[in-house]
């Protein structure tokens, strides 16, 4: 687990998923660095953010199912997201971080 150290000797874990437990459209049931599974519901950040050039990608059923847990603990699907730089097509990798899984997750019983 990564710690970072606070004045007076105080720690904090930064949350991290560990474990992709199911991949079903369009939830994850995650494991975190503490222990906890929880279900987060991928379908509405998918509609807020189809502002963004090839999220909606993310509705295909085996392209959602190609998430994958980033170096910081961050849910990943790689090369999603599409923009031009002066007339040049760059794809980008689209990620939700451990903190918002963590904190909209509900808990799995």
């Amino acid at each position: 687990m990564v710690e970072q150290k606070l004045s007076q000797n105080k720690s904090i874990t930064m949350i991290r998923v560990i474990e992709i437990i199911e991949k079903n459209p369009y939830y994850l049931l995650c494991r975190f660095n503490n222990g906890l599974v929880k279900k987060l519901d991928v379908l509405p950040i998918i509609k807020n953010h189809t502002h963004l050039k090839g999220v909606d990608s993310l509705l295909n059923e085996t392209v959602f199912k190609n998430v994958r847990i980033g170096e910081f603990g961050e849910l990943v699907w790689d090369k999603i997201v599409k923009t031009t730089d002066n007339g040049v097509v760059i794809y980008w990798d689209y990620d939700i971080s451990p903190e918002y899984a963590y904190q909209n997750g509900d808990v799995n019983s």
